[in-house]
């Protein structure tokens, strides 16, 4: 289907006589100007000029250049709009067309990828990843690996259990780790490196801390390795090729595409009040599998719809490899599963989320399982995390806060417009 077309107002329009009817007016809601808290504990109907004055608001706080949004409510699209400037320069708005960086909820697009093949038998999660019998066998790596490289599996990969530890994976000058030692597919000394000689570069330089498996450490260079078992195992390459052939092509999305550091058709640009050629001068496609990936709100909530257990849209994994993507992992208390952070209520699954955020971009996505809501949202500059901002924490508040009182939603599904994506 096509894109939705036009600015906000013209996207919130499509609501009129919906909202109209069903919504409450503002008058005796508790508005705190500036909060991530802006509702008080009254139960409503959804309204989207609630949701307007709250962003609004949001933005004004944290002085955000521009800000996209994309609101599902049991498989049906709710509320799809942009906010500010796509391109401050060109005085240019921000649509709901327009294309933002994901950061790592890249990685989220990932874990599908890798799902959709153990669904189709091409490999398993147990399978190792490295040295003779592993998936990548021999390809990168110049030395021979260490027993707990070896022991590494796709599992461990998703998982960030796979022994690697960032702070341990640093340039060492006179005994002292050099400051670029928080993650190193990041350090400046790697920075020109293509994949494989990153890859190689890590793998001959650092052992895991830990044995795979028994300590969880978020970890990007794990995500670089899992974008080359993609390629590796469904015999497709690049990875891109992959993900659009069997993940979103099926699902009818035609918009996402790999970031580079030259802005594409109907994308944001980006902003960094620290260093403006930061957002462009880190070799963003390089990072993949990682966190290179560029999409509208509105084509990632229905990726969300495509594994959220509801049965309204078309799925692309059962209901088995749904149930194991989102299983927790049951390493030290971590509450990552595959691609995902997730939320358990009572033992129940209620939610899964993941964020992202490097300079230019924060991003966040949302499953509830037990209130049928998710969400996307994505700036073009990183959010402040200082006082009481929590950086891309915030966006989850955010959306928290407007969604969970909501009763009463619109009958209506902008997924079934003419000018839909």
């Amino acid at each position: 289907m096509p894109f939705i077309t036009g600015r906000r107002l013209q996207v919130l329009a499509v609501f009129g006589l919906v909202t109209s009817v069903l919504a409450t007016n503002l008058l005796g809601y508790s508005w705190q100007t500036n909060s991530q808290h802006p509702l008080n504990s009254k139960r409503h109907a959804f309204n989207a000029s609630h949701f307007d004055q709250v962003i609004h608001q949001f933005m004004e706080a944290r002085s955000l250049p521009g800000l996209s949004v994309a609101l599902t409510f049991d498989d049906r699209l709710i509320y799809a709009s942009g906010f500010g400037y796509a391109d401050k320069e060109h005085d240019q708005f921000v649509q709901t067309t327009d294309r933002f960086r994901l950061a790592s909820v890249s990685k989220s697009v990932t874990a599908i990828a890798i799902m959709n093949l153990v669904e189709n038998g091409a490999l398993s999660l147990s399978d190792t990843v490295f040295g003779n019998n592993g998936i990548l066998g021999h390809t990168y790596g110049k030395k021979e690996f260490s027993p707990w490289e070896k022991e590494i599996t796709v599992q461990h990969l998703l998982e960030h259990t796979t022994g690697f530890v960032n702070e341990n994976m640093c340039a060492i000058e006179h005994g002292v780790c050099l400051p670029d030692n928080l993650d190193p597919t990041y350090a400046p000394r790697y920075l020109d490196l293509d994949q494989w000689d990153l890859i190689t570069a890590l793998l001959d330089a650092y052992d895991p801390s830990h044995k795979p498996g028994t300590f969880a450490n978020y970890s990007n260079f794990g995500y670089f390795i899992a974008g080359r078992v993609v390629e590796a195992v469904s015999g497709v390459m690049p990875y891109e090729k992959y993900v659009k052939d069997d993940i979103l092509t099926p699902l009818g999305i035609t918009d996402m595409d790999l970031a580079t550091d030259v802005r594409q058709e109907h994308e944001a640009v980006y902003y960094d009040t620290k260093d403006p050629h930061s957002p462009y001068s880190f070799h963003v496609n390089r990072r993949d599998s990682v966190g290179a990936w560029i999409a509208t709100p509105t084509s990632l909530v229905k990726i969300l719809t495509a594994i959220d257990f509801l049965s309204h849209k078309p799925n692309i994994l059962n209901t088995t490899t749904r149930n194991q993507m989102f299983n927790q992992s049951n390493v030290n208390g971590s509450t990552f599963a595959k691609g995902w952070t997730v939320r358990y209520e009572n033992g129940v699954l209620s939610g899964a989320y993941k964020d992202g955020g490097y300079s230019g971009t924060n991003s966040y996505i949302n499953i509830n399982f037990l209130n049928k809501t998710s969400y996307a949202i994505v700036t073009n500059q990183e959010l402040p995390y200082k006082g009481h901002f929590k950086g891309a924490l915030d966006l989850k508040s955010l959306m928290g806060n407007l969604t969970f009182q909501i009763e009463e939603w619109p009958s209506g599904d902008l997924f079934e417009k003419d000018d839909a994506p």
